[in-house]
């Protein structure tokens, strides 16, 4: 719609220069009406819902009417008869420079962007003690969610991760739409490119889960944690007899791989055979293992 803006800026600065010259004229920058006109006759359910969630939602044909009578009883050479839902706006944070005049509470805006400060927390807190795949998994399903908003589907479900943002149906306005919902949703700062530099939800994904869970370095720390968390699952569990001897195996294969790490000297047995000392446990894999401890059990 590049030449229709270009269009409308003329009129605009026309109606100036009659008023400035003393002749009639004025312009009207219309916001969306409900009936189907030119302008919006090719517009979809969702690009509608788009525009009412951007905080413009169409005026009826009585509404526009009665702001055009307005329009031409006021001196200035331009208006802008458009409805405005302020709560929307309101919700969206920093208010557009034109809209500050309305929306210009400081307490509003810190309050909206508290609001989305807790909002991106508790996203982050989600994925907080998951899994790197079960973590994935959270930011995927949030995405989904996001792009079916955007796109108007009904669910999320259907959205393929592998498939390109623009065989899925977005433009250059959805784009920065999504783009905007998910800055609010994860407290992140994204690019406006953000689609066109990660073409796939798949990539956005692996994009996003980096930045708010960032893979940890493996340490000391990071192993207490785990077993902290092993240790707590106990308590829950339903424990048969077969259940708690593979458990307990398991065990056993971790600790003797844990000691092991101590010391991977390799130590001959007298009979020459392999034994604990001579076997090297950082490299074994469990089966090796588990042979090992079947050979010390007595059990093969």
């Amino acid at each position: 719609q590049a030449n229709y803006a270009a269009g409308n800026a003329f009129l605009d600065a026309l109606a100036h220069h009659r008023r400035a010259l003393g002749l009639p004229g004025t312009s009207m920058a219309w916001g969306p009406w409900s009936q189907v006109s030119g302008m919006t006759g090719t517009l979809t359910d969702a690009d509608l819902q788009r525009i009412a969630r951007s905080g413009m939602p169409p005026l009826s044909t009585e509404e526009g009417l009665a702001l055009f009578d307005a329009a031409l009883g006021v001196s200035e050479p331009m208006t802008l008869p458009v409805r405005l839902d302020l709560a929307a706006l309101r919700a969206q944070g920093e208010p557009q420079p034109l809209l500050r005049g309305l929306i210009r509470t400081p307490g509003r805006r810190t309050a909206a962007a508290t609001a989305n400060g807790d909002a991106a927390a508790g996203f982050a807190q989600r994925l907080s003690g998951l899994s790197a795949a079960e973590g994935r998994e959270v930011v995927l399903d949030a995405v989904r969610g996001q792009v079916a908003v955007v796109l108007g589907h009904a669910g999320a479900t259907e959205i393929d991760q592998d498939r390109a943002f623009l065989d899925l149906g977005f433009d250059s306005l959805t784009a920065v739409e999504l783009r905007n919902r998910l800055s609010a949703l994860t407290g992140i700062r994204l690019p406006a490119t953000l689609l066109f530099d990660h073409p796939t939800p798949a990539e956005l994904v692996d994009l996003l889960h980096a930045r708010i869970a960032p893979e940890p370095s493996f340490g000391a720390e990071v192993l207490l944690g785990e077993l902290e968390r092993l240790e707590k699952t106990f308590g829950g569990l339903d424990i048969t007899e077969e259940i708690h001897e593979q458990i307990a195996g398991r065990l056993e294969v971790l600790r003797a791989k844990w000691n092991g790490l101590r010391d991977t000297a390799a130590a001959a047995g007298h009979d020459g055979s392999a034994s604990e000392e001579d076997f090297d446990f950082a490299s074994a894999s469990d089966d090796e293992v588990f042979d090992l401890l079947d050979n010390e059990l007595g059990l093969s």
